[in-house]
């Protein structure tokens, strides 16, 4: 799956985004946010500043925010404090429906802090106790893998994932991560590894004060040791993200042999026999099922302590979360104080119970909504890419017509489910109404009867992977899918009240965006039924490899890794593209109308970032930074020359070899 933009802030696994310091809302939103256009500066030498300087000037970042990127992050704060207002209300409604209630009871055991306080504690307690118990390698293994049904995370994870060969079936997808720190670089940083030495040190101490502190920094340098001999063989993000769309799968027993150490029979009982297992990253497996009977078996204790404990230590431990968050803000651009308490529980049980709150919701955010332009706009960008696809002059006639036949079909859920099916629920668990300890392994647990159900049926090609009030779009390459949830369809996404062509630029460049992931370097090795098939010849795929090294290029020099923001930078590409030619057949249009489309489109990428938490995007998201995102698009534009009257050298445009054109 490809979203458009991740989430604001990645949080390091074993960091909890907690604190004791707190901040209420220093900014009112508005309804809708102007972006005066600055005239000070010639759009031909930095359209980025030319469309978002004086927005970002004059903004303010909230101190517990990281990044604030306009277009996402005005729509999600505007439903933040609908969300809020909803929760704080909830616990005095009568006669829920049983949805409702699971969030009602769930919100209420967050918001009370002494007894959350006192299910950490007797949580950590009970983990250490059942650690104790462990007293080989072999039952350590075992004990992991207990974890899973439990709600819990062991050494490796497993969910439900489209067949690659026939996407109406699932495989089961398992995954091993010993990587905390959220990119290899992290892990070269002198200052930032004695920090984090350190951290495990009190995190040791902290659970177990009985720990002297030359204990503690033993196990902790035993851990980090795992740590970097692990991120030695696992592949880097770019190789990462290529994985997901390439074969490796292998039987159960094979599986199950092949790494004995793992016992991972232990995990297939809760499946069935003739599932097949996808590894993207086999390295990570083969490094466990190596390692384990090499290290010491307090080294894997640690490391479950590490991923069971540090996300549930909040009021119960004030000081140790002030030091997770301390070294989140100082290396990775966390917020300078957490939001309130109201806010977080209202945002866990979003993150938890996102479809059911929606479920609730969504009428009342958006009463009466009128899809029938959003359908138009949706069908104006695919007619405009299926076009553009007839004029393609070096596709091969087969590839083509496969090209053609994938982007004409590919299915377009919009706005919001329809049915269950859409909707796709988890189960329904009774939450206690004090204890959120409890509360959080249920839900989980419930993902995971979900997840196990999932892979004794046929694929839901019809679910919804996102909740309609999320701000964000996606494609799904394995079910040529794309939806666009009604969260998204604010301003300046979409105007309701405003013109077709303004809402070309800016929610019909996400609709180009998406459906461009279906023929990008990823997406374009499915077929139009979702199934992993090279369609194109081995000298269409030299022509598209080199139009794409040119686009890789490009953002290299700008300080990007174009490898890995190569498929978002394609489908910006062809979004922008296929949108103008949209909104303007054969170019024809005003001035105006041409200067407001790319306007509108510039807007969408308009943000404030702190340098931290930038450079750790720049390491991990498949994005873009906000500013890239429009510059070196709108060069690779000649409309865009042509309305600014731009000159041949201004920054803002590319000799016409230079330019990229994929498609």
């Amino acid at each position: 799956m490809m979203k458009l933009l991740l989430p604001t802030l990645l949080t390091v696994p074993l960091m909890a985004a907690a604190t004791p310091k707190t901040t209420a809302p220093s900014s009112v939103i508005p309804a809708k946010r102007e972006f005066p256009v600055n005239t000070d500066v010639n759009p031909c030498e930095d359209f980025h500043k030319y469309v978002c300087s004086k927005a970002e000037s004059s903004f303010k970042l909230r101190d517990d925010r990281s990044r604030h990127l306009f277009a996402f992050s005005d729509s999600r704060e505007r439903l933040l404090e609908i969300q809020m207002k909803f929760m704080k209300e909830l616990p005095k409604k009568k006669n829920l429906d049983p949805r409702t209630e699971q969030a009602r009871d769930f919100y209420m055991a967050c918001m009370n802090s002494s007894a959350k306080a006192k299910a950490e504690k007797a949580n950590v307690k009970a983990v250490l106790a059942e650690m104790a118990k462990i007293k080989s390698t072999d039952d350590l293994v075992s004990y992991a893998h207990a974890l899973l049904p439990q709600g819990k995370e062991g050494l490796v994870r497993l969910w439900p994932s489209n067949n690659l060969d026939d996407p109406k079936k699932n495989d089961a997808m398992m995954q091993a991560n010993l990587m905390d720190l959220p990119d290899h670089k992290y892990y070269e940083q002198e200052a930032l590894m004695k920090d984090y030495e350190s951290i495990l040190i009190q995190f040791f101490q902290t659970i177990d004060p009985k720990i002297k502190k030359d204990e503690a920094k033993t196990r902790a340098q035993a851990l980090i040791a795992l740590e970097k001999d692990f991120v030695k063989i696992y592949p880097v993000t770019a190789v990462r993200h290529q994985r997901w769309s390439e074969k490796r799968v292998a039987y159960q027993k094979d599986l199950a042999k092949k790494y004995p150490n793992l016992k991972l029979d232990l995990i297939f009982k809760n499946i069935p026999e003739s599932l097949l297992i996808s590894t993207p990253i086999p390295e990570s497996l083969d490094f466990l099922n190596t390692e384990i009977p090499k290290r010491p078996l307090q080294v894997w204790k640690d490391l479950l302590l590490t991923r069971a404990l540090p996300d549930t230590m909040d009021d119960g431990y004030p000081k140790m979360f002030q030091a997770f968050f301390d070294f989140e803000k100082k290396y990775f651009g966390g917020p300078a104080v957490r939001p309130v308490r109201q806010e977080r529980c209202t945002s866990s049980v979003s993150g938890m119970f996102s479809k059911e709150l929606d479920a609730a919701l969504i009428d009342q955010v958006f009463p009466n909504f009128d899809e029938s332009k959003v359908h138009e706009v949706a069908s104006r960008v695919r007619t405009s890419i299926l076009q553009g696809l007839e004029k393609n002059k070096w596709l091969s006639k087969d590839a083509k017509k496969e090209a053609l036949a994938k982007i004409r079909v590919a299915r377009l859920q919009l706005v919001k489910p329809h049915n269950e099916r859409e909707w796709d629920f988890l189960p329904l668990k009774t939450y206690s109404k004090t204890d959120a300890i409890k509360n959080r392994i249920l839900r989980r647990q419930a993902r995971w009867e979900k997840s196990m159900q999932d892979l004794r049926e046929p694929a839901n090609l019809d679910a919804w992977a996102m909740s309609p009030l999320t701000v964000n779009a996606y494609y799904s390459p394995n079910e040529n899918k794309f939806v666009l949830p009604i969260g998204i369809l604010q301003y300046p996404f979409y105007d309701k009240d405003g013109s077709v062509i303004e809402n070309l630029g800016a929610v019909g460049a996400v609709v180009g965006h998406e459906l461009g992931h279906g023929i990008d370097d990823s997406g374009s090795r499915y077929d139009s039924e979702g199934r992993l098939r090279q369609w194109m010849t081995t000298k269409d795929i030299m022509e598209f490899n080199l139009r794409g090294q040119k686009m890789i290029d490009q953002f290299n020099r700008i300080g990007h890794d174009g490898k890995l923001t190569l498929g978002e930078n394609v489908a910006d590409l062809v979004g922008v593209t296929f949108a103008y030619n949209a909104a303007f057949p054969d170019g024809k249009g005003s001035e105006k109308d041409k200067k407001d489309f790319f306007v509108a489109y510039g807007r969408l990428w308009c943000e404030v970032i702190r340098p931290d938490n930038a450079a750790l995007l720049r390491k991990t998201d498949p994005h873009s930074s906000g500013p890239a995102r429009i510059n070196e698009q709108i060069k690779q534009q000649p409309a865009f020359a042509e309305t600014f009257q731009c000159k041949a050298g201004d920054p803002m445009t590319l000799p016409e070899k230079e330019r990229v054109q994929i498609w």
